[in-house]
């Protein structure tokens, strides 16, 4: 039986609800409090002030809250915060349903636009990996695969994460020296991501929200994120906020200053 009234809260994950132990004592001056995240070898990796631990309780115990994030689904399957409803991974490519199973009608949607693009997300993972290595950058660029193997994107990061301006000058010459126009650059701290245009989480979040509004058209939607590539799901909801001295609310200040 559907909730007609019953809110549904769209959020982001890491550096919204939490973030590393680094980053909360070293640039946010904030104590970890409760694991948020486990790394590959499930030790705590992510952690969550008592503020943002408070947040996703309240937001579990009256909302349908579901996870939008960059994250794939086995990095999800690591995260500590108990959602029971659907999910969006890795930038949108994958829907997950409540038996988080990847959604058939989605994934359908997502490998007829993608397959096309895959030699050339290989080919452009490649070119960076040269590039890196041309520029003597101390980096590595991996591909995101999803749905048996199929290249969804790839992400470049630093191995020293206060040296980001570096991996930004091999992004910027990287889109220069070869044909990234089928991709988009997604940039937010020690990760720059280099995504098909096809993949969105605004499109995953529309597709979701045309089902779950489609017998409930009045239920509240709100979303929350950190980064400005956030904003293409965050314009979907009805009312949508963002953490204080995140990349949005530092992008907004800017505009206003």
């Amino acid at each position: 039986m559907i909730n007609t009234s019953q809110p549904i809260a769209l959020i982001d994950l890491d550096d919204t609800i939490f973030q590393t132990k680094r980053k909360m004592l070293n640039e946010l001056n904030i104590e970890p409090k409760h694991v948020g995240a486990l790394d590959r070898e499930y030790q705590p990796r992510s952690f969550m002030s008592e503020k943002q631990f408070n947040l996703i309780s309240w937001l579990l115990s009256t909302s349908e809250t579901i996870p939008v994030t960059a994250r794939g689904t086995e990095e999800l399957s690591r995260v500590q915060v108990p959602f029971t409803s659907w999910a969006i991974t890795t930038h949108g490519a994958v829907l997950l349903d409540k038996g988080k199973q990847p959604d058939e009608e989605w994934k359908n949607i997502v490998l007829n636009r993608l397959q096309p693009l895959s030699p050339l997300i290989v080919q452009l993972r490649d070119a960076c990996e040269q590039l890196l290595n041309k520029m003597h950058v101390n980096g590595w660029a991996r591909i995101n695969y999803e749905y048996d193997q199929q290249p969804i994107y790839f992400v470049m990061k630093h191995t020293d994460s206060t040296k980001t301006e570096e991996i930004y000058r091999v992004a910027d010459r990287l889109f220069k020296e070869q044909d990234c126009s089928e991709f988009y650059l997604h940039r937010n701290g020690n990760n720059v991501a280099f995504l098909p245009h096809c993949i969105d989480k605004g499109e995953a979040v529309k597709h979701l929200l045309g089902r779950l509004l489609a017998e409930a058209p009045d239920r509240p939607v709100l979303g929350l994120g950190d980064s400005t590539s956030d904003h293409r799901f965050l314009h979907l909801c009805d009312w949508f906020g963002m953490p204080k001295n995140s990349q949005l609310s530092q992008f907004l200040s800017s505009l206003i200053t």
